[in-house]
């Protein structure tokens, strides 16, 4: 099983060229990692569909959407355990959370194997975003506070 890595190139090339250099050789070195270029949001969420899981390895985050993205897609999700992360996902009910690359391999055979565990936080994950994120309830949410703005 090969993992691909999406990452917006021309973002972090306009943010840190030093980091995308970084990143760019480091996937180079790495066997099973691909680097793909940059997708619209349908190419995403197709490949995203396609995925066995998302994982969220990023050291600092607010609100993750590409973690409520994947709820929605009905993926299950692994995420370091910084607090943007923790502050949506519940570790074994909504997804799983790990702190080091030891945990993050257990967590991942954990899924794996675990066919209960991977249904149970699909499940939860799809009723935390029809629950707290309701894209119809936060599109008239935005809307009435643009309205007080103006």
């Amino acid at each position: 099983m090969s993992l691909v890595l999406i990452i917006p190139n021309v973002l972090i090339m306009l943010i840190d060229p030093v980091f995308t250099a970084v990143v760019e050789e480091s996937v180079k070195r790495s066997v099973g990692v691909y680097l793909a270029a940059d997708l619209s949001q349908e190419e995403l969420h197709a490949a995203m569909q396609k995925s066995f899981a998302l994982v969220n390895s990023s050291l600092s985050e607010g609100m993750s959407a590409a973690i409520l993205e994947a709820m929605d897609l009905g993926l299950p999700v692994l995420a370091r355990d910084v607090p943007g992360n923790a502050a949506i996902v519940e570790h074994e009910v909504t997804g799983l959370l790990y702190s080091s690359p030891q945990e993050f391999v257990s967590l991942s055979r954990k899924l794996l194997d675990d066919h209960e565990l991977q249904e149970r936080l699909v499940r939860n994950g799809k009723n935390y975003i029809t629950t707290c994120h309701n894209p119809m309830k936060e599109r008239i949410t935005y809307q009435k506070l643009v309205e007080t703005l103006h």
